[in-house]
């Protein structure tokens, strides 16, 4: 990887960690553990998975499941950063009005599939496999 690149990464890791921050201020985040992600989804998704906000369709793109739904404010900071939905979607976390809230949900552009109970997504990915 460049140092270009690897710059370009730290500051998108960076810019998810304040999403992440600022989700924690409204009232309801495991921040710890979707910190402590930040980095390792940024890369996958804005450098590994083949998978991007023109080919949420496509049976052909890579896939990631979120086992450990807590850590759904880095995703949505990820998705925010990258497209995935626009940056303003963050203001409803937890909202009534919106589906964004401490796990992942469906209903936002690129989450494969709904978790909260640790450990059964396992199951869900091989079948998908």
């Amino acid at each position: 990887m460049t140092s270009e690149k690897q710059q370009e990464l730290s500051e998108l890791a960076l810019r998810v960690r304040e999403h992440i921050v600022r989700l924690s201020t409204a009232g309801g985040c495991f921040t710890g553990a979707s910190l402590s992600c930040a980095d390792l989804l940024v890369y996958l998704y804005a450098d590994f998975l083949n998978v991007h906000p023109g080919n949420l369709t496509d049976p052909e793109r890579d896939y990631l499941f979120l086992s450990k739904g807590h850590d759904v404010p880095a995703l949505y900071g990820v998705f925010a950063e990258l497209g995935f939905m626009p940056k303003e979607r963050l203001n409803n976390h937890l909202k009534s009005s919106d589906s964004i809230y401490w796990h992942p949900n469906r209903s936002v552009p690129g989450v494969e599939f709904h978790s909260g109970s640790l450990g059964h997504l396992p199951s869900v990915a091989l079948g998908v496999a």
